[in-house]
């Protein structure tokens, strides 16, 4: 099988597991029933991901190392410590619309106590949690941000990044609104930056100081 072949056989299955994962539940799915979906022999499962785990971890640990690119982008793209979180919240917004059922897997995943999970957890997320940390603290130095402790600002701002892609069925359901829609994306951006200006910053047009890059 060529690189070409092999790369879409791997995306097959992936898309195939992440469906059904979402649908029935990763303990509810089989392997032969994601090499039904995804029309492929079962054995490539094994061959490309050593069994259904190893599907699952594939899938999450692409789908976070994306993730951290993408809140490392937003830090990138910015010089001020206002202008960087909101950047860095921004770009996580963006990464998992593009990406929303993976998104909602993950997240939904990442609520189970697992082996697994606490892998994942002690990796990305400790990194997710130390990007907003350094932006966090070099805004509180600089005058820019509140006192309010760091941990507490991330878990608010964590919150919104991860809800609208975590309880999708819930937006669409009950307030019949669409998460992946652009028109909720920027009426939710405005929230958050509105979170920032008024529950992080001192003075929210202190937002212009300079900060040296920190990746």
């Amino acid at each position: 099988m060529t690189n070409a072949a092999s790369t879409k056989t791997k995306e097959a299955v992936i898309t195939a597991a992440v469906d059904l994962f979402m649908t029935r539940g990763y303990n509810g799915t089989s392997v032969r029933a994601v090499a039904d979906k995804a029309k492929v022999n079962v054995a490539l499962i094994s061959y490309y991901f050593g069994g259904k785990k190893g599907l699952l971890e594939t899938i999450l640990n692409d789908y976070l190392i994306g993730y951290l690119e993408a809140i490392e982008d937003g830090i990138r793209r910015e010089t001020s410590s206002f202008d960087r979180l909101l950047a860095m919240v921004e770009s996580a917004m963006e990464y998992q619309r593009t990406h929303h059922r993976k998104a909602r897997l993950v997240l939904r995943e990442m609520t189970l106590d697992s082996m697994l999970v606490r892998e994942v957890m002690a990796s990305y997320f400790m990194k997710e949690k130390h990007y907003f940390s350094l932006v966090y603290e070099q805004g509180r130095k600089q005058g820019v941000f509140t006192q309010m402790r760091k941990e507490w600002a991330i878990l608010h701002l964590r919150g919104m990044i991860t809800m609208p892609f975590l309880h999708a069925q819930y937006i669409r359901e009950v307030f019949h609104l669409e998460p992946n829609d652009d028109t909720f994306v920027i009426h939710y951006m405005k929230h958050v930056k509105q979170f920032i200006e008024l529950q992080l910053c001192k003075d929210h047009k202190t937002k212009d100081l300079p900060l040296p890059m920190m990746i």
